[in-house]
C-alpha cells in the first residue's frame, strides 16, 4: 500500500498555487465558505464525498482522486493493530 502521509489539504494548496488561484476564490467559485477551504488547506478539515466532487468539478479532476488522497491519509495515520490475525 502507498504510504501518504500529506493531508490532501497540502495537494490542493500546491494546486492553488500552481494556478494562482486563492482560497477566497475557489471557495466562491464552488460555493463553499472561504473558513472551509481555508480548514482543508490547513489539515484540520477532511474531504467530503460531496467537497470531492466540488474539487473535481473545479479543477477537471475524479471526485475519486480526492477521495482516495483522503482515504489514504486516514490509513496511514492510524496505528496498525496490536492483535494478530484472527484464526479459523
Amino acid at each position: 500500500m502507498l504510504k501518504n502521509r500529506v493531508h490532501p489539504g497540502e495537494f490542493l494548496r500546491e494546486e492553488l498555487a500552481e494556478r494562482s488561484i486563492s482560497q477566497s476564490q475557489l471557495a466562491a467559485h464552488i460555493g463553499v465558505a472561504p473558513g472551509v477551504i481555508n480548514l482543508i488547506c490547513n489539515g484540520r478539515r477532511g474531504i467530503s464525498a460531496e467537497m470531492a466532487k466540488k474539487l473535481a468539478a473545479a479543477f477537471g479532476t475524479s471526485a475519486e482522486l480526492w477521495l482516495n488522497l483522503q482515504h489514504s491519509y486516514d490509513l496511514n495515520r492510524v496505528a496498525e493493530p496490536t492483535f494478530g490475525r484472527l484464526g479459523a
